[in-house]
C-alpha cells in the first residue's frame, strides 16, 4: 500500500465535494456523484489492483422506489452496491423514504455500502460489518473498501441457506417490479395486463409483482439446477438451460433477457444469477434427486422459501407440503378403484384414463402418479414396453392446474426431470397449465400483441377445463377459509359461486339465519364442488382429495354431503383427525397428531361415480388415530382395499359422514328444538375490534371514545393498532357512527363479555359502525329489563356445556371463542322499537304459540290471557325449567351425540310437579349465574401482603394465587376446574385482569 498516495486521493476527493457543495447550483446528492464515482474507481485501480472494477451510476427516476445509486461491476458481474444519501446526512437517523429504501437494501443485498459522501457503512447479510468516516481516518475506510471489493461469493452449503438468500433477493425484486407497474408504458405493465385479461382475472398489481418475482427467481433456480456447471450462467443464458417441455417459461425468459427490460429489474435479476452461479452443483443434484422424497425440493425450494419470503402468503394460499405417504395412499387407492369400479383393468396406466390435479402445487401428486404408472407398466408389460409407452400417449393425459407461478415452475421441472430419466424425449410440452381452476371456462382468446405465449397458455388450459373427458381428479386443495376465489363480484355470482349455491339449500329450503355461511366459502369446499361438477359432466370418474375434515359432520355442510351422495355411487372417508382447534375424544392409550404442520384436522375423501348407475350412494368411514409417524406408516402400508371400513346409514337431515350414536335418539327427538320455542333470536354482538370497543370501566370507555372520534383516520389506525379495514368494519365508518350518536350517557351499555365478566361498550345499534354487527334483532330487547338464554347450535368440543343466561347485551364469544358456531341469544321478552309508529308500547313474550299449546297440554293446564301461558305459570318459570334441563348432567351426557349437531331439544315436563321442581332449581342457577344476592355463608378469604395486582395466576393446594404473595383460600378443585363453554371460568376471569387490581 502507498499510504501517501492514498491520502492524496482522500484530500483531493474532499476538496472536490466541498467545492461542489459550496456552489449555488449544487444538489444534495446528484452533483456529488461524479466525484464519488471517480474516487472509488481510482482507489480500486491504484491501491487494490482491481483494474476491471467499475462503479456504474444508475440513473434515478422520481416515480420509482429505486435501485442503489451505483453498482460495482467486475467485468459483467455485479459485486456490490452503493446508495448515497445527501451530503453529511446522519446515516443512523434516516427518516421517511430514505429509511424505508435503505432498510430494504441492507436486508436484501449482501454487499452494500451506504454513504453520505463522508461517512461509509458496509452491510452484508443484513448486518452492519464496518463503518468509517474519511474526515477522521483513512485507515478505517481503506479496510472497509478492501472488504467491499474483495468480498467472497456467498458460500451456500444447504438448501435451507439457499432458500434464505434467494428469498431476500426475491423480496427486492418484488419491490422493483411493483414500482415499475406504475409506468403503464413499460413492458412489465403490458405483461401484467395480459396476465389479468387472459389468465387470472382477479390479479392485482401487488399479486402480479409477487408472482413475477417468484417466477423469475424460481426460473433462474430451475435453469441452474439443470446445468453441470455454471461458469457462464446469467439471466441471458438461463433460457438455454430450461426444459423445452415448458414453453411458457421459455418465452418469459426470452422477455427478461431482452435489452428493453427495465434497469431497476435487471440489476436484482443479475444479483440472483450471481448467487445461483456460486451454488455448488453437487448440493443441487442431491436436493433434486428424482424420487428422493425425503429430500423433496418442495421442502427446501418452495415451502421453506415461501416461509422465508412471505409466510403470510403461505397461510393465505394454503401452501403446505403434502406428505408422500398421504399421496401414495390416495394414488394407489384411486388406481384400485379404477380397476374394481370403473372397468379400467390397467388403472392409472389405462390409456383411456385422463388425470388432473386441479391444485398441482409443486407436482407431488402427479409425480407419484407417474411413478406408479411406471412401476405398473414395467411389472405388467416389461421395461422395453415402458420405454415406448413413456414417449407415446402418457404426457397427453396427465394434467395439472396451478395458480401460483413458483410451484408451477417447480412442477414442470420435477416432472420433466423424472420423465427424462425414464427416456422421455421431451419433444412436447407437459400439460401443466398456469390457470385458476375455479374461474369460469370461457371462450378461446385471440392472441394479444406482445403476449402470444400467455394467450397460448390460457387457451390450452381452457380446452382441458371445458372439454377433456377427465376420469380422475386428485390432489390437495388449499384450505384457507377466506377464499382467494370470491363467490361474488359485486352482486353477481361468479362461476364457482353459482356452483356453491347448490350446497346451501336443503331439500329446497335455505338454511336458517344461524348457518355459518362463511364455512362454505373455504377454498377446499370450492375445489370439491368443482371436481363434483367436472365428474358429473363426464358421467363417470373418481375424486381423490385430502381436505379439511370439518365437512364430515359440521351442520353447515349437510347439503354438501347430501349433494355428494346424489352425484356419486360410493364415498369413502378416512378421517386422519389431528385437529388443534377442537378437543376430540381420542381412544385410550393414544396420542394424536396431524399429518401436516397445520391446526385443521384432515381427512382423505374418495368418491366414485359409475356411468348408468342410479343406485343410492353408500358411504364408508374409517378412523386413523395416533402419532404422525404411525399414521405415515399405516398410509404407506395400506390402501382402500386393505383399510377396515364401516358403512354409514343415510340419516337425514344431516347426512353425516361420521358414525352416529342412535341410542336414546327417539327420546331426544321427542323434545322441542330451542329455535321452535323462541320466536326471535340472533348471535351475540360482533365488534370486529374488541380492544377498541369493549373496556373494563366506564372511564376507560369514555376516554377511548372521546379520543377515537376526535383524531384522523390514520392517527386512529396507528394509535389503536387497528389492522386493515374489512368489508364490514372500517375506521372512518366507526368514527362516523360515534359522531352520529354523540350522547354518551344514552349509548353507554354494560355488556356480558365472558362468563361472569361484565364490561362496558358504546352501543348505537348501527351495523358497520363502531360495532361491525351489533345484532339489534336480539340485543335491542336487552337494553331494557329482560332475560335471555344463550345457547350454541352444535359444538365441536368433547363435553356439552354451552348454555348461559344473560340480562344484558352480550358479545358473540360470551360462551366460547373456539371454531364452532357462536351462541344464539334468545330473549324472554320483546320490546317494541320506539322509532316504529303505531306499535304497542307493551312488551310481549318471545315464545312461539305452538310451543305454549304443547306445554299447556303437557301440564294439563288451560291457556290464559294475555300471553296464552299455562294457567299459573310465569314466563320466568318456563325459562328456568329450560335452564334446569340444559344444566342437568344426565341430559348433557346422555344426549351429547345429538347436542353436537344443532340446537338442543327440550323435553316437555311429565307433569306440573316435575315442572315446578325443575323450574325452582333452574331459577336458583339463573340467580347464581347473574351474580344476584344469594344467601351463602362466607367461605373464602383473601390473604397475604401485597398490592392486590393480578400477576402470575396459579392453583395450588386449594389456593388461588393471584401473584407471588396473595391468594384466595378454600377453593375446591372442582370450582377451579369449573367450565362454561370453552372457558375455565375462574382462571379466565383472573388472567384477563393481569396487571389490574
Amino acid at each position: 500500500m502507498q499510504n501517501m498516495n492514498f491520502q492524496t486521493h482522500f484530500d483531493r476527493y474532499l476538496q472536490r465535494i466541498r467545492r461542489t457543495q459550496e456552489s449555488a447550483a449544487a444538489t444534495p446528492e446528484l452533483s456529488l456523484f461524479p466525484h464519488l464515482q471517480a474516487f472509488l474507481e481510482e482507489l480500486s485501480v491504484d491501491h487494490f489492483d482491481r483494474n476491471t472494477v467499475r462503479f456504474v451510476q444508475e440513473p434515478r427516476r422520481l416515480d420509482q422506489i429505486g435501485r442503489p445509486d451505483f453498482v460495482a461491476m467486475d467485468g459483467l458481474l455485479p459485486i456490490g452496491y452503493i446508495e448515497a444519501e445527501a451530503y453529511g446526512r446522519d446515516l443512523n437517523n434516516l427518516t421517511g423514504h430514505a429509511r424505508e429504501q435503505n432498510a430494504r437494501f441492507t436486508e436484501n443485498l449482501d454487499n452494500f455500502i451506504l454513504t453520505n459522501f463522508v461517512d461509509f457503512q458496509l452491510w452484508t447479510e443484513g448486518r452492519l460489518r464496518a463503518a468509517a468516516s474519511i474526515a477522521d481516518s483513512t485507515e478505517n475506510f481503506e479496510t472497509l473498501l478492501e472488504r467491499f471489493l474483495n468480498a467472497e461469493p456467498i458460500q451456500i452449503a444447504t438448501p435451507e441457506a439457499l432458500a434464505g438468500y434467494l428469498a431476500r433477493r426475491t423480496r427486492e425484486l418484488q419491490t422493483q417490479v411493483a414500482t415499475t407497474l406504475t409506468d403503464e408504458s413499460s413492458d412489465i405493465y403490458r405483461m401484467f395486463s395480459a396476465f389479468k385479461e387472459l389468465l387470472l382475472s382477479t390479479l392485482t398489481p401487488g399479486d402480479f409483482a409477487d408472482m413475477y418475482a417468484q417466477t423469475l427467481a424460481y426460473g433462474l433456480f430451475a435453469a441452474r439446477c439443470t446445468l453441470p456447471n455454471a461458469t457462464n450462467f446469467s439471466r441471458h443464458t438461463a433460457v438455454d438451460a430450461l426444459p423445452r417441455s415448458n414453453p411458457f417459461l421459455i418465452q418469459l425468459f426470452h422477455h427478461i433477457a431482452s435489452p428493453r427490460l427495465e434497469a431497476n429489474v435487471t440489476y436484482i435479476l443479475d444479483e440472483i444469477a450471481v448467487l445461483l452461479r456460486n451454488v455448488p452443483t453437487e448440493m443441487l443434484r442431491t436436493a433434486f434427486a428424482a424420487g428422493n422424497h425425503l429430500e423433496d425440493p418442495v421442502i427446501h425450494f418452495y415451502e421453506t422459501f415461501l416461509a422465508e419470503y412471505d409466510p403470510q402468503r403461505r397461510v393465505d394460499r394454503g401452501v403446505y407440503y403434502t406428505p408422500p405417504q398421504v399421496i401414495s395412499y390416495i394414488v394407489r387407492s384411486v388406481d384400485s378403484l379404477l380397476k374394481t369400479e370403473l372397468e379400467r383393468p390397467d388403472g392409472l396406466a389405462d390409456d383411456r384414463t385422463l388425470i388432473l390435479d386441479p391444485a398441482t402445487g409443486t407436482g407431488g401428486f402427479l409425480l407419484t402418479v407417474l411413478e406408479h404408472i411406471q412401476a405398473s407398466v414395467t411389472q405388467t408389460y416389461g421395461a422395453a414396453e415402458w420405454g415406448q409407452y413413456v414417449n407415446a400417449e402418457l404426457v397427453k393425459r396427465i394434467f395439472g392446474f396451478e395458480l401460483l407461478v413458483a410451484p408451477y415452475t417447480i412442477a414442470h421441472l420435477k416432472l420433466g426431470l423424472f420423465l427424462q430419466s425414464q427416456g422421455w424425449r421431451a419433444d412436447e410440452r407437459l400439460r401443466i397449465y398456469l390457470t385458476n381452476t375455479l374461474e369460469q371456462p370461457a371462450e378461446m382468446q385471440p392472441p394479444l400483441p406482445f403476449a402470444e405465449f400467455i394467450t397460448d397458455e390460457a387457451n390450452a388450459a381452457l380446452s382441458v377445463k371445458r372439454d377433456a373427458p377427465l376420469l380422475v381428479i386428485l390432489g390437495n386443495p388449499p384450505y384457507p377459509q377466506d377464499s382467494a376465489n370470491p363467490s361474488r363480484e359485486g352482486r353477481r355470482l361468479t362461476f364457482i359461486g353459482e356452483l356453491i349455491e347448490d350446497y346451501k339449500p336443503l331439500n329446497g329450503q335455505l338454511l336458517g339465519i344461524w348457518d355459518q355461511k362463511k364455512l362454505l366459502q373455504a377454498d377446499y369446499v370450492k375445489f370439491v364442488r368443482w371436481a363434483q361438477w367436472r365428474i358429473d359432466k363426464n358421467g363417470e370418474g373418481v375424486i381423490g382429495y385430502i381436505v379439511n375434515n370439518s365437512f364430515l359432520e359440521g351442520e353447515t355442510f349437510r347439503r354438501m354431503r347430501q349433494s355428494l351422495m346424489k352425484s356419486f355411487n360410493t364415498i369413502y372417508c378416512l378421517n386422519l383427525h389431528g385437529s388443534g382447534r377442537i378437543e376430540e375424544i381420542v381412544p385410550e392409550q393414544k396420542t394424536d397428531e396431524n399429518v401436516f404442520d397445520i391446526i385443521q384436522g384432515v381427512s382423505i375423501l374418495l368418491c366414485i361415480k359409475q356411468s348408468d348407475n342410479s343406485t343410492p350412494a353408500k358411504v364408508y368411514y374409517a378412523d386413523l388415530w395416533g402419532p404422525r409417524e404411525d399414521k405415515y406408516n399405516t398410509l404407506s402400508e395400506t390402501d382402500i382395499l386393505t383399510t377396515t371400513w364401516s358403512e354409514l346409514p343415510s340419516m337425514p337431515p344431516f347426512y353425516h359422514f361420521v358414525p352416529r350414536v342412535t341410542e336414546h335418539s327417539e327420546d331426544y327427538e321427542s323434545g322441542i328444538v330451542i329455535s321452535d320455542i323462541f320466536a326471535k333470536s340472533s348471535t351475540g354482538i360482533f365488534t370486529a375490534r374488541d380492544k377498541l370497543t369493549i373496556h373494563q370501566t366506564v372511564e376507560e370507555l369514555r376516554e377511548t371514545v372521546t379520543d377515537f372520534v376526535s383524531i384522523s383516520e390514520d392517527e386512529a389506525r396507528e394509535k389503536y393498532k387497528l389492522s386493515r379495514d374489512t368489508q364490514d368494519w372500517k375506521v372512518h365508518l366507526a368514527q362516523a357512527d360515534l359522531r352520529n350518536h354523540p350522547d354518551f350517557e344514552q349509548h353507554i351499555e354494560p355488556i356480558n363479555y365472558r362468563p361472569f365478566d361484565t364490561r362496558w361498550t358504546y352501543y348505537t345499534g348501527q351495523s358497520r359502525g363502531f360495532h361491525c354487527a351489533p345484532r339489534p334483532a336480539a340485543m335491542h330487547h336487552l337494553l331494557a329489563e329482560n332475560l335471555a338464554l344463550c345457547v350454541h347450535r352444535g359444538i365441536r368440543s368433547p363435553v356439552w356445556q354451552h348454555a348461559l343466561v344473560t340480562n344484558k347485551i352480550s358479545e358473540k364469544s360470551y360462551i366460547s371463542n373456539r371454531s364452532e358456531p357462536t351462541a344464539q341469544v334468545f330473549p324472554l321478552y320483546l320490546y317494541p322499537d320506539p322509532e316504529e309508529l303505531g306499535i304497542s308500547t307493551e312488551r310481549s313474550l318471545n315464545f312461539k304459540p305452538a310451543f305454549l299449546i304443547e306445554l299447556s297440554e303437557a301440564l294439563e293446564l288451560p291457556q290464559v290471557e294475555p300471553f296464552n301461558l299455562p294457567e299459573g305459570v310465569s314466563p320466568e318459570e318456563i325459562l328456568a325449567y329450560i335452564y334446569a334441563v340444559l344444566y342437568s348432567p344426565i341430559y348433557r351426557k346422555r344426549y351429547y351425540d345429538f347436542l353436537k349437531y344443532g340446537f338442543p331439544r327440550i323435553p316437555l315436563p311429565q307433569d306440573i310437579e316435575q315442572f315446578l321442581t325443575l323450574a325452582a332449581l333452574g331459577q336458583q342457577l339463573i340467580d347464581w349465574h347473574l351474580l344476584k344476592d344469594v344467601s351463602v355463608p362466607p367461605r373464602h378469604r383473601f390473604e397475604g401482603e401485597g398490592d392486590g395486582v393480578v400477576g402470575r395466576v396459579r392453583y395450588v393446594d386449594e389456593k388461588i394465587w393471584i401473584n407471588t404473595s396473595q391468594y384466595v383460600t378454600d377453593v375446591p378443585p372442582e370450582v377451579w376446574a369449573y367450565e362454561i363453554g370453552s372457558y375455565r371460568v375462574c382462571e379466565k376471569w383472573l388472567r384477563d385482569r393481569r396487571g389490574a387490581v
